[in-house]
């Protein structure tokens, strides 16, 4: 199978995978459980999302560069999880902020799939490529803001697992459309700097 191929699939598997796991930790009657069930539930979550993150951005990364998966670059596991509880602090926080650390992420992600030593690099795009880089983020509010009605709606018509897991589905699907596009535009700024697509080399499956 084809680079582009194989990346559709791999991004096609984590978010029904991420989506199932998700809507498997809310599960009715979890709420009452135990500390030591509810820690180990909050933890799946955390772990299935992460990984999520990391193989949403390293299959979007092998469709826009048509290059095979290779390995997962340890790093881009590290800042997938930085986004998780950066994410989860801000949402605790103040709500609003969540799509700064959505647009953040969406320059980070892919800037780490490709292999970066400091991923913060990936925010060149907004230098580089300034207009495209405004367009995409401001695109990236408004998903923001369909995605939180939905989450609602499936909250108000759909309960428990049932409701999870379509919104999750919707999460996922937004975040792979995302980061394809995000992807792309970082690889439109590396070209016009005449920068490598990848600091260090990704060995091929």
């Amino acid at each position: 199978m084809n680079p582009r191929g194989t990346g559709w699939l791999v991004v096609l598997g984590s978010v029904v995978v991420g989506a199932a796991v998700q809507a498997a930790t809310a599960v009715p009657g979890l709420g009452t459980a135990s500390t030591p069930v509810l820690v180990a539930d909050a933890a799946v979550s955390v772990v299935a999302l992460v990984l999520e993150l990391a193989l949403l951005a390293w299959a979007t990364r092998a469709i826009v560069h048509r290059e095979p998966l290779g390995r997962l670059p340890g790093r881009l596991l590290l800042w997938s999880l930085l986004v998780a509880v950066v994410t989860a602090i801000v949402a605790l926080v103040l709500g609003a902020g969540v799509v700064l650390v959505l647009i953040a992420a969406l320059c980070v992600l892919p800037a780490a799939a490709a292999g970066e030593r400091n991923a913060f690099k990936g925010f060149r795009v907004f230098r580089r490529t300034p207009v495209r880089a405004v367009v995409a983020a401001l695109v990236t509010i408004l998903v923001a803001g369909v995605t939180w009605v939905v989450a609602l709606a499936a909250g108000l018509f759909l309960t428990g697992a049932l409701g999870g897991l379509v919104m999750w589905l919707v999460f996922g699907v937004l975040l792979a459309l995302l980061l394809l596009w995000w992807t792309r535009l970082a690889a439109r700024a590396a070209a016009r700097s005449g920068e490598p697509a990848t600091e260090e080399p990704v060995a091929a499956v």
